[in-house]
């Protein structure tokens, strides 16, 4: 696979996980099975961003790449509980700075690659 695409496939995925987390953001207050299930899709988004970032050496070694990688570490960290209590409490304050960071970063990351 050429430089170019998996680029551009990372680049969508990184919507997806940020559409994913948006979604997330927005049933943080709700508590159950709903919520459950949007952390799973988020995580499953995440995955893939991740496979998509080891792809290309050049990307996975970004510094910038780095940061929000451990961004979205941070953010999935806090939902973590929720896999195994759909009742817990999130925290949203914190996540919703951790998503404006987020969002900042791979708009950065997105204007670096070109595309």
């Amino acid at each position: 696979m050429d430089s170019t695409n998996s680029r551009e496939l990372l680049l969508q995925q990184g919507k997806n996980v940020l559409a994913s987390m948006k979604d997330l953001l927005n049933g943080a207050k709700k508590k159950g099975k709903a919520r459950a299930d949007l952390y799973e899709k988020f995580c499953a988004n995440l995955h893939s961003f991740n496979v998509y970032t080891y792809m290309d050496p050049s990307i996975e070694q970004m510094g910038e790449v780095q940061a929000i990688i451990q961004k979205l570490e941070a953010f999935s960290a806090v939902f973590a509980e929720v896999s195994t209590d759909i009742e817990a409490s999130i925290d949203v304050k914190s996540i919703e700075h951790t998503y404006q960071d987020i969002l900042k970063e791979f708009n950065q990351i997105e204007k670096f690659l070109g595309l």
